[in-house]
C-alpha cells in the first residue's frame, strides 16, 4: 500500500476496498472493525460484555441453555418488530 493511497484515504477523496481495508487491518495489526467503526459504535457494552465473560466461563451444558434464552429473545423482538412493520401502513389510515 502506497503512502500516497494512505492521504487520499485520510483526505476523504478516495475510499478504501475491501482488500484494501484488510492490507490495512494486517499491517496496522488491528481488525478490519477497528478501521471501519468508532469507539462502542459495534460491540456489547461493558455490562454484557462481562456478563459474556461470565458465561463463557459456565459448563458448556449451561452455556447452550443461555444461548438457546438469547437466540428465543432475539427471535421474540424479530418477530414483533416484523409485526409492527407490517402493520405499520394498515394502521396509519385509522389514525
Amino acid at each position: 500500500m502506497h503512502v500516497q493511497q494512505i492521504k487520499r484515504y485520510e483526505a476523504g477523496s478516495s475510499l478504501p476496498t475491501a482488500d484494501a481495508l484488510k492490507k490495512l487491518a494486517i499491517a496496522l495489526h488491528v481488525t478490519s472493525d477497528f478501521l471501519l467503526f468508532e469507539t462502542d459504535e459495534r460491540g456489547p457494552d461493558d455490562r454484557l460484555r462481562y456478563q459474556f465473560e461470565a458465561i463463557s466461563r459456565m459448563p458448556m451444558e449451561e452455556q447452550e441453555l443461555v444461548r438457546g434464552l438469547l437466540d428465543a429473545v432475539i427471535v421474540k423482538h424479530q418477530v414483533a418488530g416484523a409485526i409492527a412493520r407490517a402493520a405499520g401502513p394498515a394502521t396509519k389510515g385509522k389514525e
